[in-house]
């Protein structure tokens, strides 16, 4: 008879021939410490046999020693059901990610290829090119409004990934047609004042549009490169400073004209880094992303 800790006669175990149990003292589960409950017990209250032990009337484990063999297997069957699970999930997990990461990289990579036509256009489309060079003008806020309306599109193209990227491009749409509206009612001329009730709006959906690109940059890189996410937080932080103290430049201009002027231009020059982090910023973006869906 094999020793064993509930009692039981192993010799006589039809579960021990056919190789469903591997014994609990003598076998060779006792090397693992003993998968069955009693023989676990039985070790860690120091008891030789469930003999010795004072609960062994009201317990249930040796109450149900001849099923233990079978509640083992139900337990290890369990467990592996359980690991595969896991696995499953895990390699959902991988192939969302990649998914995630290759939509991304994708429209990203076009945001930092259209940051610089917008500039551009940006630059052809200022008032100072209205009387001097009425060609340039005209065609710069034409194809700035081209290029308004392709970033919102691909914002709304990327915001699948990222709810955020949806309020930017709605916003990015909204500031574009508006900018074409007013275009067409100024005819090329000098925007009058009463367009201001278009013009102001248009500028503040600009704005806010702005603020969850940058937050969604932020949000879209935290799983995979914080010290970047953070960046993209404090580059918003610049924009705003830049476009406060430009507003504020003009009290100043009436105030203290030589200190207007210089807070204009140190926040003219401002703006002008924040553009040109931000596009360094984007590549870092989209790059990080390309790199991970490959």
């Amino acid at each position: 008879m094999a020793d064993t800790y509930c009692g039981k006669n192993c010799t006589e175990c039809p579960l021990m021939e056919a190789g469903s149990c591997p014994g609990c003292k003598t076998g060779p589960g006792s090397q693992y410490g003993g998968a069955c409950e009693l023989a676990r017990c039985c070790r860690l209250k120091g008891h030789e046999t469930c003999e010795t032990c004072g609960y062994k009337v009201t317990c249930r484990h040796l109450q149900d020693r001849e099923r233990q063999p079978e509640i083992r297997r139900q337990k290890a069957e369990a467990e592996q059901r359980e690991r595969e699970r896991k696995r499953e999930e895990e390699e959902k997990r991988r192939q969302r990610a990649a998914w995630r990461a290759q939509v991304l990289g994708k429209w990203l990579w076009v945001l930092f290829w259209l940051v610089v036509p917008s500039t551009i256009t940006s630059v052809m489309g200022m008032d100072r090119f209205r009387e001097s060079a009425p060609g340039v003008y005209l065609l710069g806020q034409i194809l700035n409004a081209v290029c308004s309306i392709t970033y919102g599109v691909v914002l709304l193209k990327a915001s699948p990934e990222e709810d955020r990227y949806h309020t930017a491009g709605i916003c990015m749409l909204v500031s574009a047609a508006a900018g074409i509206l007013l275009a067409i009612l100024s005819g090329g001329e000098e925007a009058a004042p009463g367009m201001l009730v278009i013009a102001l709006p248009a500028s503040i959906v600009a704005l806010v549009g702005e603020y969850y690109e940058y937050i969604g940059h932020s949000a879209v890189l935290e799983p995979v490169d914080r010290e970047l996410s953070a960046k993209w937080l404090v580059l918003w932080k610049w924009n705003i400073g830049c476009m406060i103290g430009t507003i504020g430049s003009v009290l100043f201009v009436v105030i203290a004209p030589m200190l207007g002027l210089i807070i204009s231009l140190g926040c003219l020059i401002g703006v002008v880094v924040v553009h040109i982090v931000k596009l360094v910023y984007l590549y870092s973006t989209a790059k990080t992303f390309r790199n991970h869906s490959g």
